[in-house]
């Protein structure tokens, strides 16, 4: 890996980390950030930067189209429930983390189409 690959690696970990960050606090409507918390979106970031791009590659090779990311929501949805939503004063836990992780793909799908438009590289196809 060179040193261009692991920059944009960074950049879009940063990056859906403060995707992440914006779509829970969106949901609980708490807009304090502590500690554990940026740990755990740090975590829920790195599943979805090394996982979406895997599930999207495996499921374009088998011819499966775009079950690869149905697969890679329903791991974040997953993810986000019992590891950023545990942290967050909401009432309905799985609403929450189905609609956090919503609105997170969705403005990490644009950013993605945004970042191959600008520099002709998908923000997540950097592995």
């Amino acid at each position: 890996m060179n040193l261009e690959a692991l920059v944009m690696l960074a950049l879009a970990i940063i990056i859906v980390a403060v995707i992440f960050y914006a779509s829970a606090a969106l949901v609980s409507r708490d807009w304090t950030l502590t500690g554990s918390l940026v740990l755990r979106i740090l975590v829920v970031s790195l599943v979805a930067v090394f996982v979406i791009p895997v599930l999207r590659h495996l499921a374009a090779e088998v011819g499966a189209g775009d079950i690869g990311l149905l697969l890679a929501f329903v791991i974040l949805v997953i993810a986000v429930r019992f590891i950023v939503i545990e942290e967050l004063p909401v009432t309905d836990e799985w609403l929450s983390a189905i609609v956090a992780s919503l609105i997170a793909v969705v403005l990490i799908y644009i950013l993605d189409q945004v970042s191959d438009w600008l520099i002709g590289t998908p923000l997540l196809d950097v592995l």
